[in-house]
């Protein structure tokens, strides 16, 4: 006797999840990650120049050249989620495919500032330490952006110096929490992007139900540069004619006798005589089945 258990119909859990994802349209998940990436890359495009103005004003020359270089790759990042944003309003098949290696390309730009900022936090220790305490005992602090906490007051020396390098400490750890946090949505905002683009090339998915003509049609979303099945706003040439029609207008009634129509004035049995089936009064009676008979 076989033991061993049958197995599932249908695909293996992790298929089956991407089934049921997919027969879904993506184009709202894909546009979400589009403004989400739009505001967070603005937001840092702000802050790099932010900061571009500190480097310079405090004439550290070995930061300035970082701050316009993240600037700029933000900037470009930015640049091609709004371009992402506006190729999935109009659903264009050639600017949904640029989006979506546009869209890679964003994610080694966002990686390669991540890595960077890592790499410059602890390559310039001594200089962005030395700043924080030139910002601090000014009180020109502004912790990030300007709207998450509260910037601190004028400080003396050691108070700034003990601040600065408690913030150097907490932001060790922070720049690479944000690096991998920044990879990972990266994967899967290039992800999502290529396959609402597998969705726009593929005539079966669901990302094309809506712009196939009769779904437009049925919607009142027809493209106008198409013929509808049915036009609505056609009115023909004529109009109908008034009143109700007149009474000799049905079909003559048709004639048992010859295959012909009999006209105005005449009845069916008018012309009996040419009918061999006349005199035909009916069947017959039946004759009783041996079961229908009397046994009494």
């Amino acid at each position: 006797m076989n033991a061993r258990r049958v197995p599932p119909p249908g695909a293996p859990p992790p298929y089956a999840f991407v089934n049921r994802v997919y027969g879904r349209s993506l184009r709202p998940v894909v546009l979400a990650f589009a403004v989400m990436g739009t505001i967070w890359a603005l937001a840092w495009t702000i802050s790099s120049f932010k900061e571009l103005q500190v480097d310079e004003s405090g004439a550290y020359h070995k930061l300035a050249p970082l701050a316009i270089v993240q600037g700029v790759l933000y900037s470009v990042a930015l640049a091609i989620e709004l371009f992402g944003i506006y190729s999935l309003l109009t659903q264009r098949g050639w600017m949904v495919r640029m989006y979506a290696f546009l869209s890679g390309i964003a994610g080694l730009l966002v990686i390669g500032v991540g890595l960077m900022r890592c790499v410059t936090h602890f390559t310039y220790k001594s200089e962005l330490i030395t700043e924080c305490i030139n910002v601090s005992m000014q009180g020109e602090v502004d912790t990030a952006f300007g709207i998450w906490g509260s910037n601190p007051p004028p400080m003396d020396l050691s108070s700034a110096t003990s601040y600065c390098n408690d913030e150097w400490s907490h932001d060790s750890w922070s720049e690479i929490v944000a690096t991998i946090f920044e990879i990972i949505l990266c994967l899967l905002f290039t992800s999502a992007a290529f396959a609402y683009y597998r969705q726009v090339i593929d005539p079966m998915s669901p990302a094309n139900a809506m712009r196939a003509p009769s779904n437009q049609a049925r919607m009142d979303l027809f493209p106008p540069h198409y013929n509808r099945p049915y036009d609505p706003e056609y009115q023909p040439a004529y109009a109908p004619p008034l009143g109700p029609p007149p009474s000799d207008a049905k079909p003559p009634d048709y004639s048992y006798a010859g295959g012909e129509y009999l006209g105005h004035g005449f009845e069916k049995d008018d012309k009996k005589e040419n009918d061999p089936f006349s005199e035909y009064e009916g069947p017959s009676v039946p004759r009783p089945l041996h079961f229908a008979e009397d046994r009494g």
